[in-house]
């Protein structure tokens, strides 16, 4: 068990004492580049980030569909979400226990409460790799073969090939998919196999629930997508505030590579992983050191410590407030589908 801590504590040293703390050292003469600040940029790299903030939850809200509390309980719960997965170890991990135990709280039953943020965050994730993926393709114009390109791509493709093959196996195949899952869990036993059963079937009923309204899951992979390219928006706005107006190609490929390693469980948030690959990796691609370092500094500063008092707001107004007599157990207790007894959280779209 020490090993899950002590392993990512080391990591996430090694880390910021070997890449981190020496690009920060080049900030000093960097600082000069911010007398060239526009601040008109500056602010609309702000609205971007807020919108892209906005636009998440409407995926939130189009995945629980009809189930789904009120959009301003919605959004504050996934501001609390992101807050701590950027400061609790293992982030995403303990941030998907807080954002359940809120959502039950806010009338969403458990199991809708958990295969919803499965579906939401493997088809979000998906999303992210296309983004990254279209970058990579529109980039080999550029940089030609190169191997790191190359492998990059290969995984992203992987991925992606194993994700939708898991997808045509629970809502086409479930009971092949219950079977497997099954003889997995009673090899590893770290999960009772009844509940891994109930959990896939209701992932198989809401997959094909989104393929007989496919107006709906188009939707969600739009706002999906609007979410991340609206944060990439935010970066090339931060980055041309520093005076350099970087492609699109090289926007989507780094920004991708930098957000597909936020997600690995090393660090909240990849703090230090995405910055010590970003800036060289811009640099590469022909963004001064100086400038690629402000403008990934900053957008970080936007992007990952901002939201973190602002979740401390959106955690407090909920308990304060929206939550504030609700139980877990009272609320969200019913089955998938059916109404919980507190209805005033809801909305029916």
């Amino acid at each position: 068990m020490w090993l899950r801590v002590a392993v990512p504590a080391v990591l996430a040293v090694v880390l910021v004492w070997r890449v981190v703390v020496p690009q920060y050292a080049a900030a000093v003469d960097a600082l000069r580049s911010l007398e060239r600040v526009s601040l008109v940029l500056a602010g609309s790299a702000v609205v971007l980030e807020v919108a892209s903030l906005l636009a998440n939850t409407l995926v939130t809200t189009t995945v629980l569909g009809r189930r789904s509390p009120r959009y301003s309980t919605l959004l504050r719960i996934d501001l609390t979400n992101l807050g701590v997965s950027h400061v609790a170890p293992g982030g995403a991990l303990v941030a998907a226990a807080v954002r359940f135990r809120l959502l039950v709280r806010a009338g969403v039953s458990r199991q809708e409460a958990l295969t919803a943020a499965a579906i939401q965050a493997t088809g979000s994730n998906v999303v992210l790799g296309a983004v990254f993926a279209v970058g990579l393709v529109l980039s080999l114009a550029t940089v030609g073969g190169n191997a790191s390109y190359s492998s990059a791509a290969g995984v992203v493709v992987v991925l992606v090939v194993a994700t939708s093959t898991a997808v045509w196996l629970i809502a086409g195949h479930t009971e092949r998919a219950v079977t497997i899952v099954r003889a997995v869990v009673a090899h590893v036993g770290l999960v009772d196999a009844r509940v891994a059963e109930s959990f896939l079937r209701t992932i198989a009923a809401r997959l094909e629930e989104f393929s007989s309204h496919p107006r709906r899951a188009i939707t969600a992979i739009s706002w999906a997508l609007l979410n991340w390219l609206l944060d990439a928006a935010a970066l090339w706005v931060v980055l041309c505030a520093f005076g350099f107006r970087l492609g699109i190609p090289a926007l989507l490929t780094v920004y991708g590579l930098g957000g597909i390693l936020a997600l690995l469980p090393v660090t909240p948030g990849g703090l230090g992983i995405v910055e010590s690959v970003m800036v060289p990796a811009f640099g590469a691609l022909g963004v001064p050191l100086d400038t690629a370092l402000l403008g990934v500094v900053s957008w970080r500063l936007l992007e990952f410590w901002i939201p973190i008092p602002v979740a401390v707001l959106a955690w407090s107004s909920l308990r304060l407030g929206t939550l504030r007599h609700t139980r877990v157990g009272t609320i969200g207790a019913s089955a998938p589908g059916e109404h919980p007894r507190r209805q005033e959280h809801f909305h029916h779209g």
